[in-house]
């Protein structure tokens, strides 16, 4: 036999309480191998939720693939139940207006360009209108079609009347206007269940637009050929009469224009007579200013030697003769004294000459000052016209103010008149012109099938359903209480994992795993017997209770399992049968003698044991039936007979009854060093909780909980080749082991072997 020994783990293997954390116990997962650490409650702190939501996804991987079917078989009927949809696309030029608009006031003409986005939007408006899908439906004759109007063309006018609002109401729910962007264009459409029908539909559109749009326009330029005819008449009357109020103004105050203007006010350059000899008179002031200022110059300076007598040539003569007579008498004076006839007839000669001169200075001097009087008087002269002109001047402008707003009207009622005569001649020549600014550039061709696009409603239908899926599956999670997987021991218990025991496929038997030591069945017991061993402190308990909620959990089972694991260490074990309600072992022989024996006096140990095929392994039955299994299990002989036996064995494991409904179960644990508390697969958290409570008020040292039938593909981990778990039960013999059926016998049976 191919025993697994639990002692070749390295020493890293033994496990320990985590140094920083003496609350959390480090346990190895039975159905892996693998280490993970559980804190105090139990939950596992190495796996990421990531990881907890995969799980969720395989563990109710049957809702999912169910609910995308569904979906994808309601898009698939929906897309095969739609009408087939066809759309057919015409494309237009629609270029931006430009116009002139008359003010109301009649005193301006604005000339105004239209938004272009704001055009744009309003011919988007028109295409979509009721009105042009009621002219399509005329010029298609769209109110006796089928799915429009009505059938017939014999319809009296007030059901025809409804008929073809119908048909247009039908028209405009299928139409649709699409701008292209940064452009002129727009994409035109019609849906039908026609293709030829969405193509004339859409054609008929767009001619018909362009004719539309075409009509609003004649309309609009007679119209304003009207208007502005009137208003030109009326404009040309009243610059007429403008132009006689500004002759007849003029006339009567006397302003005669030289240089006429089209446009005058002030500083326009139109002068009056009076103007123009009032510039002039300022001129000649100031001539005569500077001319007086000239001569003052000169008579201030007339009572010294002034530049006029040193420039007179007169003066300069006279200087020159005295000069040289004054020579001429200093030469004969040197010869002569002054009392001869010679000089005193030169000092006469010299005297004549200073007169002559003084003579010539007065007459300078009055000169000078006749001219300075003359110029005083000549400034003084000028600047009295200068001043009366002034006066007239003011009052010409007092008269230019209203000469120069009945000019400012004439001008304007003139620009008024040639913007309206200009504007009449555009609209004369537009009348004439069959143009419009809408243009067919693509005509409705080939319609495309539009709905029911398959492939995407496929697609919808099965991205729906996965999102349904997943949402379905975490609901069924969340309502779902059950213990299923080795995570919901951990979260929905709160108690440490010991092991989680695969299910096996039917055919497949438990013993053969257990007692051959090989597989995934027997290293998830050996695991769970590691997990036991180092979930204490002092080691695996010497008493230990294998119980379950209720019954057919595989606690008997386990408990054997584990027996046979720690009797594999080397300690001499004992496996009690502790459920004298339904036993579970039973022995070939008649007397059936066995626990409750021991428990109601009898002191033949020895007798009530035997031993197995299995070294170390010894069998204690649950002998005969008794009426009153709690009693028993409540004296004080259970304590002692549970002494008598630790004196024969290292360990003791009880296979003790399930808990609820039940008192033995919490008695027998009240009395165990160790509880094992094994959970079937499916098992309601609920009731696991209720048994749970009770153990632990009896006061049960529960050491962990042993998952059993468990499904690993629930929570994606592998267990080899081993996906199930099927119903079990085992007999054994003096020499080996004998198989029996799977689910047709639930004991396990011992030939009668030597005690121990």
């Amino acid at each position: 036999m191919n025993d697994h020994n639990p002692d070749s783990f390295s020493s890293g293997d033994h496990l320990r309480a985590a140094p920083d954390n003496p609350g959390r116990r480090a346990v190895r997962v039975a159905d892996s191998g693998h280490v993970v650490l559980y804190d105090g409650l139990g939950h596992d702190v190495d796996r990421s939720a990531y990881a907890d939501l995969w799980l969720v996804v395989l563990k109710w991987r049957w809702v999912v693939p169910a609910v995308v079917v569904v979906c994808v078989a309601l898009a698939a009927a929906i897309s095969f139940m739609t009408t087939k949809m066809y759309r057919a696309s015409a494309t237009l030029e629609i270029a931006a207006e430009e116009f002139k608009v008359i003010n109301t006031d009649e005193s301006a003409t604005a000339s105004v360009s239209m938004a272009r986005n704001d055009y744009l939007r309003t011919q988007f408006g028109l295409l979509a209108s009721r009105s042009l899908a009621e002219r399509v439906v005329s010029s298609l004759n769209l109110a006796s079609v089928p799915g429009y109007g009505f059938a017939s063309d014999d319809l009296p006018d007030r059901d025809m009347t409804a008929a073809s609002a119908r048909a247009a109401q039908v028209l405009v729910d299928g139409f649709e206007v699409t701008p292209v962007p940064d452009s002129r264009l727009v994409n035109i459409s019609f849906e039908a269940s026609d293709p030829g029908m969405a193509e004339r539909v859409t054609n008929a559109y767009a001619s018909s637009f362009i004719a539309s749009n075409l009509e609003r326009q004649m309309r609009s330029t007679v119209l304003i050929r009207n208007l502005l005819a009137k208003r030109l008449q009326v404009a040309k009357e009243r610059l007429e009469a403008s132009e006689r109020a500004v002759a007849t103004y003029a006339r009567d105050e006397g302003i005669i224009n030289l240089q006429p203007s089209a446009a005058t006010g002030a500083g326009s350059g139109e002068t009056s007579l009076i103007s123009s000899s009032l510039l002039q008179l300022n001129e000649a002031l100031s001539d005569a200013q500077r001319s007086r200022i000239e001569a003052e110059q000169k008579f201030r300076q007339a009572g010294e030697t002034s530049t006029e007598e040193l420039v007179n040539p007169t003066i300069q003569a006279l200087l020159q003769q005295r000069a040289a007579l004054t020579a001429q008498y200093s030469e004969m004076g040197g010869l002569y004294r002054d009392v001869f006839p010679q000089m005193e007839q030169m000092r006469a000669r010299l005297a004549d000459i200073d007169r002559s001169i003084a003579a010539e200075q007065v007459r300078i001097r009055n000169s000078i000052r006749a001219g300075y009087e003359s110029a005083v008087a000549r400034e003084a002269a000028l600047d009295r016209r200068v001043a009366a002109l002034k006066s007239g001047v003011l009052d010409i402008n007092d008269k230019s103010i209203r000469y120069n707003i009945l000019r400012r009207e004439v001008d304007t009622n003139r620009q008024f008149f040639d913007a309206l005569l200009q504007r009449f001649k555009q609209v004369d020549v537009a009348d004439g012109a069959d143009t419009s600014n809408v243009l067919l550039v693509d005509d409705a061709r080939n319609a495309v099938l539009v709905r029911p696009n398959v492939l995407f409603n496929l697609g919808a239908g099965l991205a729906l359903g996965l999102v349904l899926g997943l949402l379905g599956a975490f609901i069924c999670e969340f309502l779902d209480d059950s213990i299923k997987t080795p995570d919901d021991v951990l979260k929905k218990l709160r108690m440490p994992l010991l092991g989680a025991i695969p299910k096996l496929p039917l055919g497949e038997r438990v013993i053969d795993k257990v007692v051959g030591g090989q597989g995934a069945i027997a290293d998830a017991y050996l695991s769970a017997r590691t997990a036991i061993e180092f979930g204490t402190s002092s080691g695996a308990p010497r008493t230990l209770l294998v119980t379950s909620t209720k019954q057919s959990e595989g606690k008997s089972t386990s408990a054997f399992a584990l027996a046979n694991a720690f009797a594999r260490t080397g300690r001499r074990v004992l496996l009690v049968d502790a459920d004298m309600r339904l036993p579970t072992m039973t022995v070939a022989r008649e007397d059936k003698f066995g626990l409750s024996n021991l428990l109601a006096g009898s002191d033949d140990i020895e007798n009530a044991i035997f031993a197995t095929s299995t070294d170390n392994l010894y069998v204690l039955p649950s002998g005969p039936v008794p009426p009153n299994p709690a009693e028993l299990l409540a004296s004080p002989r259970t304590a002692e007979t549970l002494a008598r036996l630790h004196d024969l064995f290292d360990m003791i494991i009880l296979d003790g009854p399930p808990v609820l409904g039940l008192a033995d179960a919490p008695l027998l644990s009240a009395l165990a060093e160790g509880t094992v508390f094994t959970i079937e697969a499916g098992t309601r958290r609920l009731a696991a909780r209720r048994a749970i409570s009770r153990l632990q008020g009896a006061g049960a040292q529960i050491l962990g909980g042993l998952l059993t039938m468990y499904n690993v593909r629930m929570s994606g981990m592998g267990y080899g080749g081993y996906s199930g778990y099927g119903d079990y039960g085992y007999s054994y013999g003096a020499t080996g082991t004998a198989k029996v059926a799977a689910g047709k016998e639930r004991f396990i049976k011992f030939d009668n072997q030597d005690a121990a």
